[in-house]
């Protein structure tokens, strides 16, 4: 659900200030008209709304989806939808108001990192709007987070950073879907902090942004005190894509076999160098006996044979453990046990020291 945050033609925010507006040529709004979209060419806007350049004559108080982007043809991928009610209308167009989820705060024009003269291009204004929805759904899942992640993502972070940690927080929300609401499911605030600063220094393949997502979402329950996250946290930061790619290989491709409530472990499987090389995606079979030898230092996978010094590896052995099942589990949004999420039933034995 969302809420008028401010109204456009007040020209203030919801803390009273004025909000500022500015021309951003280049900025246009895209609003459905029957199976067509129309494009409205944007005279200026604010954190509160824009008026936009019309034929259409929408009446107060109505509201209208739009779909900002650079001007040109509809796009998808770098657009970024809202809802906006009608406040007034003119000879040239239509004043509205965007409608901002709860908990959004969006400021055009206050980034620390540019000039005033560098925030007008409209990937600098869809960003800020990604930044308040961000803002929005981390403040939705854990209340107390809404200072701090509005301090993190609007001060700190570089842009590069920041564009992690929007897309980390946009993928969890999807996970998630109504259920945050329908749910009410909430986390711990330090473990979403954990996890937004740390994800966002991922930078060797934007594929973990998607596993640091899954942890996101994995971490909401319906009573918001799961501190064993932040455990997990710590594990997935201390990994890459090539070590990510060897569990999710293993994870595929074992037998697992359940050791009672919340253990489990696979047996093991035999790789040859081809087999890890196609599912590390590198040939570098040395660095790759290094890494495999590391995920056993730090509990992913069972400790191997080591090779001789200097002999390169032709096939090796590979089990995962139970942190290492755990942990992919947890990395692709499960909520549950992580049994229910590879599909292996409880051992008799283990069932019954379940129920007791």
């Amino acid at each position: 659900m969302t809420i008028p945050t401010s109204r456009f033609d007040g020209q203030t925010t919801g803390q009273g200030r004025r909000a500022e507006r500015r021309n951003s040529p280049s900025l246009a709004a895209y609003h459905w008209k029957g199976p067509y979209p129309r494009l409205n060419s944007i005279r200026d806007i604010s954190s509160t709304g824009a008026f936009l350049l019309t034929q259409e004559r929408w009446e107060p108080g109505e509201v209208v989806s739009l779909s900002l982007q650079r001007s040109g043809p509809p796009e998808k991928e770098n657009a970024f939808s809202l809802q906006a009610k009608a406040v007034r209308w003119d000879d040239q167009g239509v004043a509205v108001s965007f409608m901002l989820p709860a908990g959004a705060d969006l400021r055009l024009w206050q980034s620390p990192l540019k000039s005033a003269d560098l925030q007008n291009e409209p990937e600098d204004i869809l960003r800020e709007f990604r930044v308040a929805q961000t803002i929005s759904f981390l403040t939705r899942i854990a209340p107390a987070t809404s200072i701090p992640a509005s301090r993190l993502l609007h001060d700190e972070l570089s842009n590069y950073r920041l564009e992690n940690a929007i897309e980390i927080a946009r993928k969890a929300e999807r996970m998630l879907g109504a259920a945050v609401e329908e749910d009410h499911l909430r986390a711990l605030p330090e473990v979403v902090m954990r996890i937004i600063e740390a994800g966002s220094w991922s930078s060797d393949d934007k594929w973990m942004l998607q596993f640091w997502a899954g942890l996101l979402a994995a971490s909401c329950n319906s009573t918001g005190d799961d501190e064993s996250t932040l455990a997990f946290a710590d594990l997935l930061g201390q990994l890459k894509a090539l070590h990510m790619r060897i569990l999710s290989a293993a994870a595929a491709k074992s037998t697992k076999i359940s050791g009672g409530p919340g253990n489990m472990y696979t047996r093991p499987l035999k790789w040859n160098a081809a087999d890890l090389m196609k599912y590390s995606g590198s040939g570098d079979l040395i660095k790759l006996d290094r890494e495999l030898n590391y995920l056993a230092d730090i509990g992913i996978i069972a400790p191997r044979e080591k090779s001789a010094f200097f002999q390169q590896m032709t096939d090796t052995t590979i089990a995962l453990t139970n942190m290492g099942l755990q942990l992919y589990a947890r990395c692709n949004g499960h909520r549950g046990t992580a049994q229910n999420f590879y599909g292996v039933p409880l051992t008799p034995a283990a069932a019954i020291a379940f129920e007791k």
